[in-house]
């Protein structure tokens, strides 16, 4: 995948996203003004899901990219190195022979009545093939990496970021925007809240997380062209803002 089909994908993805809400905030012209807000509050429910399927989609494209590449993991940051190898640490840390999330450690051996240091020592003994291994974020894996915990909170945005060697601080300056919509949809979801949202409200959360979008896709984007998933890429990725 190209860096530009992977910029085209993401695009695509935003286009109809943004076509679908157009389509309903677009009868707030018409509507009573006594109807408005309680209206808003329908429409940002769903703002927040496509915010949520949004930089789900965005960061799971990006993982297909690294894949596509075919790297070796002895090439890769050591960020993608350790997401990719999250059901093996998994392993490591929960020790459960009849329980193991990969292949790596289902092995029959007398040495297995050792329990953990064995597992550990065997992964020592097999770090050289697992480093020269392909990159292969695939299964359950991309999931778990992206794992947007259904309440994609700043923080939460931030560890995914982190976890694909992205800057971690890029969305630091939507937090509060963020917080704002997040707390109010589980309020409106969940039929907590009575009052409804102020249409000025609304739109101004809107722009922010469209902006959001374009913010993201353009990071994404330079990622992709840099090949910042790699140990020595052709430039170091900082931030897609222009100061």
């Amino acid at each position: 995948m190209s860096p530009e089909d992977f910029r085209g994908q993401l695009q695509w993805d935003l286009d109809w996203r943004k076509k679908e809400m157009a389509v309903f905030t677009n009868r707030l012209s018409s509507m009573p003004a006594e109807d408005k807000e309680i209206y808003c509050k329908a429409l940002l429910v769903m703002l927040y899901s496509h915010f949520e399927g949004f930089c789900r989609n965005a960061f799971l494209t990006y993982l297909r990219l690294i894949n596509d590449e075919k790297i070796k993991r002895t090439s890769a940051t050591e960020y993608i190195i350790a997401s990719s190898l999250i059901d093996i640490f998994h392993d490591l840390k929960y020790i459960n022979k009849d329980n193991y999330c990969c292949d790596l450690f289902n092995i029959t051996s007398d040495e297995t009545q050792f329990s953990s240091f064995f597992v550990r020592a065997h992964f020592i003994r097999k770090f050289g093939d697992i480093l020269s291994e392909e990159v292969n974020i695939t299964g359950e894996l991309p999931g778990k990496i992206v794992d947007t915990k259904s309440n994609l909170w700043p923080n939460v945005l931030s560890t995914i970021l982190y976890r694909l060697g992205l800057p971690h601080d890029e969305f630091d300056s939507y937090t509060s925007i963020i917080c704002n919509m997040l707390h109010r949809r589980n309020d409106y979801a969940h039929g907590k809240e009575v009052d409804g949202i102020k249409e000025d409200e609304f739109r101004n959360i809107e722009k922010n997380i469209y902006d959001i979008f374009s913010d993201l896709i353009a990071l994404l984007t330079k990622a992709a062209q840099n090949k910042s998933y790699l140990k020595n890429p052709s430039s170091t990725i900082t931030s897609s803002k222009v100061d």
